[in-house]
Formats: structure tokens, sequence, C-alpha cells
């Protein structure tokens, strides 16, 4: 193509040398003579005669070849937040990245006025981050479910799937949606009105395959679920619907005592739960192992950034207000011939 673009204003350019000549020595008989073709307008003619990106061009009888589209990004930085309890104005300047992804627990009970204050600072955000996807989580319905039991909104406004949405305008919400953004595939559900803390209610029978990345408030069973009285916000379903999906990627948050992270290197996971209640000693939470080594994906993530004050006191002894002691994480993206893989960032 390059050749045949060359070669075709080569011969606008020698045609337009002689149009120009008859158009001197014809000016006055024809007011309405074409202007001469200079280099500019030969460039742009012949621009216009190639097929537009992602088109078939035909190249010989019976031969079709198909162009590339423009190539996408190698790497995609991801920054996951999760439980931040509407002190997401105390976590500071979130790390750069391409898309933020919040697993739900935006608000301490989920009030107009708490779900306000958080789609402002999403707002605020807008220009930072590509794309911002958000889930709900258990505590975002508190208050929903509070106005349901007195009869204040009807169970069929509640009950919507954009009710959420509605609320959260300055991001995605998923809400049992696929959403393709710079080459990923990203799915992601979170809680429902009239549900209780601990489980979710979802069956995930609708993760598509071939996802990515799969965004859920509560845990998959097993992992990052021990708690004091065992395990306890997490699913067998979603469990099952990891290992029949196969995503490269889980985020969650909803146990903050189990806040961390499993990186896979190879057949191997490397990390374990993060979350010290005494901050002063080094011992985690009920540290347990890592999943089985043929659990399907690279990056698990709890990253509930609240602490659990509860939890904090029966270690220390002393009721503190809650707060953020998680950070953002970030988990970089990079394609590779057969396909994404994923790391955290240290």
């Amino acid at each position: 193509m390059a050749f045949l673009r060359t070669s075709l204003i080569a011969f606008l350019l020698a045609l337009g040398t002689g149009a120009h000549g008859a158009n001197e020595t014809a000016a006055t008989g024809d007011s309405k003579s074409e202007p001469p073709v200079n280099a500019t307008n030969a460039t742009k003619a012949a621009k216009e005669l190639e097929p537009p990106m992602g088109k078939e061009e035909v190249s010989g009888p019976g031969l079709k070849v198909k162009r590339g589209q423009l190539p996408g990004p190698d790497v995609i930085r991801i920054v996951h937040i999760s439980d931040t309890h509407s002190l997401h104005r105390s976590a500071g300047s979130l790390p750069d990245a391409d898309i933020l992804i919040h697993s739900g627990d935006v608000a301490k009970v989920g009030s107009e006025s708490e779900l306000g204050d958080f789609n402002d600072w999403l707002g605020s955000l807008k220009g930072k981050y590509k794309h911002i996807l958000v889930i709900s989580g258990n505590h975002d319905f508190w208050d929903t479910n509070w106005r349901l039991n007195r009869g204040h909104i009807s169970n069929e406004v509640a009950q919507d799937p954009a009710y959420f949405q509605y609320r959260i305008t300055n991001a995605r919400v998923l809400n049992h949606d696929l959403a393709e953004v710079m080459g990923l595939k990203i799915w992601g559900a979170g809680w429902h009105p009239r549900r209780g803390d601990s489980r979710s209610g979802n069956n995930y029978a609708d993760i598509p395959a071939g996802v990515d990345i799969v965004v859920t408030h509560e845990a998959p069973f097993g992992i990052f679920d021990m708690t004091g009285g065992g395990h306890w916000g997490s699913s067998t379903q979603l469990l099952d619907a990891i290992y029949r999906t196969k995503p490269k990627v889980h985020l969650f948050g909803h146990i903050h005592e189990q806040r961390g992270q499993w990186n896979k290197a190879g057949s191997q996971f490397q990390g374990g739960v993060e979350y010290r209640p005494n901050p002063h000693s080094g011992q985690v939470f009920r540290p347990n192992g890592p999943p089985p080594q043929n659990y399907p994906v690279e990056v698990e993530s709890n990253n509930a950034m609240a602490n659990q004050p509860s939890v904090d006191h029966s270690w220390t002894g002393v009721w503190a207000p809650q707060h953020l002691v998680g950070r953002p994480r970030v988990i970089i993206a990079r394609k590779q011939p057969d396909g994404w893989h994923f790391a955290s960032e240290a």
C-alpha cells in the first residue's frame, strides 16, 4: 500500500502541473476551473482511497487481506480499593493508574448523604482514571433495608437493577454485568437489598467464560475468609464459578481481618494475610495457607481497607474509631502472546 500511495501521489502531482498550466491559459474563459492539485491535496486524496482500519481490502482475485486494528496498550495499571466505609477522603492521593475498581462497602450505612459524598469524590477522580468501576457491598444497603422494613420505599424501587447506579453516577456500577475495558473483560456483582451481612445470595452461574477479572464483595469459600468464628462471608458457589470460568484476577473485600493477597508465580502462590489487629505487632490475624495449585487465579486480592474495631479491641483492649489501615493495591496487567497476565505491584 505504501508503494501504491507513493505512485498515486506522483501521478497526481504530475497531473496537477499540467492542469495548472491549462487553467492559466483558460482562466479568462472558465471561472469554474478546479484549483491546482498540490502535494497536500494529493496526499489527502491518496489517504481517502485507503481502506479504513479494520476493514477488508482485496489485493488479488480471491485474496482478502484484513488490516490490523490500532494496537492497544500492552501494560495496564489497575488500582483496587474496597470497604472504605465513607472514609474515602482520608485515603490520600490514590496511585496513578488506568482503571480504578472499588469492590463494595463504599459507605457505612448507605444513606443518601454518604453515597452522594462518595459519588462527588469519584467525580474528582474522573480526570485521573480512564475508567472507574464499582460494585455494592452489604453496608451500602443498610439504610435501604431500614426504609424498606418501614415502608418508606417500595420493594420494586429497591430491587431495580439500576438502583445503585442511580446514586453512583460518576462510575460504572457492575451488577451482574461484563465491562470490556481497554481490552480487558471485567465482570462484577455486588450485594442486593434484603440480604444479610454474611452472604450475598448470588449463585454466580452468570459469570461468563473468558473473563479476565471478576469483582465481588464476598470471598470464595476457604480463601481469606477466616474470622474469630471460622469461615464467614464467603461462598462455595463463587469458588465453583472461579474454577469453572478461570479468571486471571479476583478482587473482593468484606472480611476486613483477612485483608491480603496471593500472587501466583509459576505453580506456587506467594503472599498471605496482611491484616494486623495490633499495629505495633508483626503478627497477622489468623494466617492460613494459599489456594490449591490448580486454583486458576493469578492475583487474588482482598483489599478491605478499613480496620475491624471489634477484632482490634480483642487484641489490644482499646476501642478506636474505624479508620483506614490498608493501602490501595496496584495490579499490573501485561499483554503476552497467549493473553493477559497479572501481578500485584510490590
